[in-house]
């Protein structure tokens, strides 16, 4: 690990999440937090997860810094260019001395789930008016599905109905 790879990693953290959704663009919510409670959602849902999906956890987003980022809509709107941009994301995450190893499919999974379920418990925290929006509610529910798949449905769906009834 060289000096350049810490703080390259160190300055990644920093990255601004929600910049390119209107709606959530004024949250106050950075990668390093994002990547933290990600992690933090792991260690709760799947308590026996590898070292390397709790590691993936902590990194996942670091590679947006090498400007690739791009929300998750216009991803799923454009395959090609999710791959793509994947690649990109992945090589500046190896550029930061995080040379992991793969993930299984199933990890794969664990950690889109609690990616996703941040991402929406921040919106429900910060701007719950927008839980209506198709969007959130495509996540909702197929993060549900998800969670159901990966026999943790009835934590997840205990978590939903806390937030959305609070």
């Amino acid at each position: 690990m060289t000096t350049n790879q810490i703080l390259r990693a160190w300055r990644a953290s920093f990255v601004h999440r929600w910049h390119t959704d209107h709606d959530m663009c004024e949250v106050p919510d950075y990668n390093h937090g994002h990547q933290g409670r990600t992690a933090l959602l792991v260690l709760q849902l799947f308590p026996d997860c590898s070292r390397t999906l709790l590691a993936w956890a902590v990194v996942h987003d670091q590679g947006e810094a090498g400007g690739v980022d791009a929300s998750a809509g216009l991803k799923r709107a454009n395959p090609i260019l999710a791959t793509a941009l994947n690649v990109l994301e992945d090589a500046e995450i190896e550029k930061q001395g995080f040379g992991l190893p793969s993930l299984t499919v199933l990890e794969e999974r664990k950690l889109k789930l609690c990616d996703t379920l941040d991402a929406w418990l921040v919106m429900m925290r910060y701007n719950r008016h927008l839980y209506a929006r198709d969007d959130w509610q495509a996540d909702l529910k197929g993060m549900i599905r998800q969670a159901e798949w990966l026999g943790v449905g009835p934590d997840v769906r205990a978590v939903v109905d806390e937030v959305v009834t609070r």
